[in-house]
């Protein structure tokens, strides 16, 4: 019996026992995903979203180690009294050395790393009311231009990441998710609305992360792929722990940013009276019914009434996630729903679900993650051509007539209804599916066995059509209606093998070889309809009078086998190595291989004893790389004869040549060298990067005109033309001011590039003798010189360049080019308690097409006009900026407006300063919190494109374009809450 009773103490201390409690910053913002472990068990768990943890079956006593990526990690005793636990981490003063780089293949603590990489994390997406990841990325990234082609919901971007390498090859970087190539450019085979973009599929909250990887220490491991850059996006992962469920609700509303005010009735009827007396020509009914026989004081905003209206969006997301220590989840499901500021019913709709399982053996060696997703993608938007429809006269009939259906004329003189087009139906379904897994396998202690497979489908059914009730009826109109698929697949499958060693002198050395096997196939069909008696038939093929039927196929094959050897001595000294060779079928045999690679090095010289001495440095690295990577972003099979149907003739369909064959081209090439410094001040609380790049793109692949009896029209070859992007880019980041309750920081990024074609033998020769200059960027801007108006005839005038007496393209010169100058951005935040501001600017120097100046209207015709016009020359006004009033499609002023476009005056300056983004959340108090049975809670506000300073009187600087939608200012409210 005693010695029972001695043993009861000893049995209660083996008793597994719950353990719990939160880890927090010294701050008080909880940290989640940070790492628990038991010492000497196998136990371990890490953070929920609110920073809670839990031990089911811990030891009664032990000793508890915690860290979290940028803090300083601990280690706490506990015992049986002690079970809840509030654990505190401060911040580290070098947090550098724990920042995970992904690059692809590997991952890279930022301190180590030597290739150029940008990362933008989740927090920073999750602060923007977009629906595009591109969208979030725009001025965030040095190097990296990304334009917005207008504002439609599901809006395409153009990307580049240093500038443009190709004459006519693709120019947009290499997409993978989570490790998977994914499609960037729209798949719609009938649309003029580039609003069909495949990225928007994807939801930015379910992004944990996207990095940019730009020079050829970073790109090389991937080939060919990765010649215009690499844009990687990671997917959210599982997290060990209490299940925990996180809802976030927003809505917002969106309008135009910028506006081009247009005349009015008075000032459009007195310029049209103008111009009828300085051409001494009589207004007719079929001239100008705008001023015999329309009302003359009838006035319609088109701009308010087309472009006017409010665009509503509404976001739901719900994510759960939680496991054991071996075993992780992650569940989301998404719904999006914006539309547009046209009037009617346009709409985007996105509905998507992921899951993610994350799984590691008791000793480690073996560990799995599977991720899938799918979403389905629906618009329908209205095809509303915008510089027709603001052209209209302001007293144009009224676009309804006494019964409600669209009004077609007045007095019996014909109009165009800007409304009909609301009536035509543009209908775009993607279904997207995506899949990948990893699997590895520890085999020795150094040694990894790895492989990693995926697989995207991507799917576009469109319908689009053109009622009857959409068209005039005075021209006995039938219905028109246009059904397509296109569907593109890709997989990957990429076997690896990490194997890393070390030396006793601390010389670390980690070597990765792979292999890469991709496919990837396009199918697409498209049947045009026309006939159509009835609208209610539209929806059947069957039903059309006249069928035209097409169809498309193209396959791609890719393989490659890569290699990546990294030094590593005393985190001071880095050697990192990259071979590659890729084979595409997109080249004839022979053509079909080529190899790449790149050096990259770097010094950690604040490691250097000499330089610990300096108290205000914290870190210093240089580091260059140099390397090689090929291009082969091009059509498929361009190395064949390719031929296209004709029309029937005579019963019969024929072909007729399209492309000539060319077995011999060969791999574009691009070379890479980059210098950078990274410099850290005061703990790290000042850091800056700046670097130096210079890109070298040749043997460039071109279409070549033929001559006609060739019987060909062109031939794709390589040529010697060399083209330069070279440039300089720095970024910024500071913590100016941190005490118990506030903190802020600034991060500031800006890119000075230049685009030069350096070469290109027999240009004067070629048909590329007019659109390329040496010594010129390759967008350079060919033009005449504009010296003023002509006083005695009230024209644009001109400069006759090579004085023979005549006006035309001998007289060209060397206008521009709006390509930026320089581009950046610049971010302050501001954390006061539960309060946290986030203010964002994007800003870009260039240039951009004038309005008036760049436009072939003439300027006192029925076609409305901005009301700057009104400063148009008379004998009265002869230092007017515009020409004088004319109707008449002949004359030195009708002359003149069709050459003022292609000329200086048209490249005006389109420089902008714009509050990209501004996010204000506020964390209720923990009182109400635990009173609601909640975990965290949150309110925000944010917005986008709230304000844009810019000299540019057109519409948007960004778009620059009046035929399309300019990207929208949006406002978006929101609450979020973990359970």
């Amino acid at each position: 019996m005693l010695a029972t009773l001695c043993l009861i103490p000893k049995l209660q201390a083996q008793t597994p026992l719950p353990l719990s409690g939160q880890l927090q910053s010294t701050s008080g913002t909880p940290l989640s995903g940070a790492t628990l472990i038991i010492q000497d068990t196998k136990l371990r768990t890490t953070t929920d979203e609110s920073g809670n943890f839990s031990f089911p079956n811990a030891p009664a006593a032990g000793t508890l180690s915690f860290s979290y990526t940028g803090y300083i990690s601990q280690n706490i005793p506990f015992n049986a009294q002690n079970r809840n636990l509030r654990l505190l981490l401060n911040s580290k003063e070098n947090a550098l050395e724990e920042v995970q780089i992904n690059a692809g293949y590997y991952s890279v603590k930022d301190k180590v790393r030597t290739g150029s990489i940008a990362k933008v994390s989740a927090a920073t997406l999750s602060r923007q009311p977009v629906s595009n990841p591109l969208a979030a990325l725009q001025g965030r990234v040095a190097g990296l231009t990304i334009t917005q082609r207008n504002g439609l919901p599901g809006s395409e971007f153009n990307v580049q990441i240093r500038g443009r390498g190709s004459i006519q090859s693709g120019t947009s970087p290499l997409y993978l998710v989570n490790g998977v190539p994914f499609i960037s450019e729209s798949l719609a085979q009938n649309s003029s609305l580039g609003a069909n973009s495949p990225l928007n599929s994807i939801n930015p909250n379910d992004i944990e992360s996207i990095e940019v990887l730009k020079d050829a220490d970073a790109t090389a491991i991937y080939g060919s792929r990765g010649a215009n850059g690499v844009i990687l996006i990671t997917t959210k992962k599982g997290k060990t722990g209490a299940t925990t469920a996180d809802i976030n609700l927003s809505g917002g509303f969106g309008q135009i940013t910028r506006a081009v005010e247009l005349m009015n009735t008075a000032e459009f009827l007195a310029m049209r009276k103008e111009a009828f007396a300085n051409d001494k020509a009589n207004p007719t009914l079929a001239s100008a019914p705008d001023l015999l026989a329309w009302d003359n004081n009838r006035y319609t905003d088109y701009k308010d009434l087309l472009i006017g209206g409010t665009a509503r969006s509404q976001n739901a997301q719900f994510r759960l996630s939680g496991g054991s220590p071996q075993t992780s989840y992650s569940f989301s499901a998404n719904y999006y729903k914006e539309t547009t500021v046209y009037p009617g019913e346009d709409k985007l709709q996105r509905k998507d679900a992921s899951l993610n399982l994350s799984h590691h053996s008791l000793d480690n060696r073996f560990n799995l993650n599977l991720s899938t997703s799918y979403g389905i993608n629906t618009s329908d938007l209205s095809n509303i051509e915008l510089s027709g429809a603001l052209s209209l006269a302001p007293n144009s009939p009224n676009l309804y007539d006494a019964s409600g259906k669209l009004n077609w004329s007045e007095n019996g003189i014909s109009f165009v209804n800007p409304l009909a087009k609301t009536l035509e139906t543009n209908r775009f379904k993607t279904d997207r599916f995506s899949a990948n897994a990893v699997i590895g396998y520890q085999l020795l202690k150094n040694l990894e066995l790895k492989t990693t497979a995926g697989f995207n489908s991507i799917a576009v059914n469109q319908y689009s059509n053109v009622p009857i009730l959409a068209q005039n009826p005075a021209t006995a109109p039938t219905g028109q209606a246009s059904f397509a698929d296109n569907l593109n697949q890709t997989w990957i499958v990429e076997p690896q093998i990490n194997y890393s060693f070390s030396l006793p002198d601390a010389a670390k050395f980690s070597l990765l070889l792979g292999a890469s096997w991709q496919g990837s196939t396009n199918t697409g069909s498209t049947i045009r309809g026309t006939g159509y008696t009835s609208d209610l038939l539209l929806g059947s093929i069957e039903s059309a009078a006249t069928k035209v039927p097409a169809n498309t196929f193209g396959e791609y094959q890719y393989q490659a086998v890569f290699a990546r050897l990294n030094y590593n001595l005393k985190d001071r000294y880095l050697i990192n190595l990259t071979a590659r060779r890729d084979g595409s079928s997109r080249f004839g045999s022979g053509r079909q291989f080529a190899n790449f690679g790149a050096v990259g090095a770097a010094w950690v010289f604040s490691q250097e004893k000499f330089l610990k001495a300096i108290p205000f440095l914290s870190f210093g690295k240089i580091r260059a790389s140099y390397g090689i990577t090929g291009n082969d972003q091009i059509n498929n099979y361009q190395y064949l004869d390719s031929y296209i149907a004709t029309l029937p003739y005579g019963g019969q369909n024929g072909l007729i040549p399209n492309k000539l064959f060319n077995e011999n081209y060969g791999w574009e090439e691009n070379r890479k060298t980059e210098a950078a410094i990274e410099l850290g001040f005061f703990k790290d609380r000042i850091r800056l990067n700046a670097g130096w790049f210079n890109n070298l793109s040749s043997n460039q692949l071109v279409s070549y005109s033929l001559p006609a009896q060739t019987g060909f029209p062109s031939i794709l070859q390589n040529l010697d033309a060399e083209i330069q992007n070279r440039g300089l880019e720095f970024d910024l980041s500071s913590t100016n001011l941190k005490t118990k309750d506030f903190i802020w920081s600034t991060s500031a990024n800006v890119n000075i590039a230049k685009n030069k074609l350096l070469a290109f033998p027999g240009l004067e020769r070629s048909s590329y003798a007019s659109t390329y200059v040496i010594g010129q960027p390759l967008s350079l801007i060919r033009g005449y010189h504009y010296t003023g108006i002509n006083p005695a005839t009230g024209a644009y005038q001109f400069e006759d360049r090579n004085g023979d007496g005549l006006i035309n393209s001998a007289d060209f010169y060397n206008i521009g080019t709006k390509d930026p100058s320089f581009y950046g951005g610049i971010e302050n935040t501001f954390q006061y308690k539960s309060i946290s501001l986030n203010i964002f600017f994007q800003f870009v120097r260039q240039k951009g097409t004038d309005l008036v100046f760049g436009s072939y209207n003439l300027i006192g015709s029925s076609v409305n006009a901005p009301n700057a016009l009104l400063d148009r020359w008379t004998p009265e006004n002869p230092n007017a900026k515009y020409q004088a009033y004319s109707q008449s499609s002949s004359g030195p002023i009708s002359q003149a407006r069709l050459m003022i476009p292609t000329s200086d005056a048209a490249l005006v300056d389109a420089s902008f300063i714009r509050l990209k983004n501004l996010a204000l959340s506020y964390q209720l108090p923990k009182v109400l919190i635990r009173r609601a049975h909640l975990k965290t809670a949150r309110i925000y506000i944010q917005g986008q494109n709230l304000l844009t300073f810019s000299p540019y009187l057109n519409l948007d600087p960004e778009s620059q374009n009046i035929s399309a939608l300019p990207p929208l200012k949006l406002f978006s409210l929101g609450l979020q809450i973990t359970l």
